[in-house]
């Protein structure tokens, strides 16, 4: 699985399958400008073993980082 997941300004998920060398197979018509300056890349194994394992990945993550909002203490 190789996949760009950015928000378009309007709101709007934009998700690319990506190849193996990161550039979009079929890139959305939306311009750079036109994102937020913030994008998720996920890599893995193809299959359900290599889904099961970035989904428990994010959720780490996401709870991590909700931790952190709670507390006030955010990096820099």
């Amino acid at each position: 699985m190789h996949r760009r997941y950015t928000i378009h300004k309007d709101g709007d998920l934009l998700v690319e399958e990506l190849d193996d060398s990161g550039k979009a197979i079929e890139p959305e018509p939306v311009p750079p400008g036109d994102r937020l300056p913030v994008e998720v890349i996920l890599r893995g194994k193809d299959g359900e073993e290599g889904t099961a394992q970035l989904l428990d990945l994010l959720e780490l993550a996401l709870s991590m980082e909700a931790e952190k909002a709670e507390s006030g203490k955010f990096p820099g």
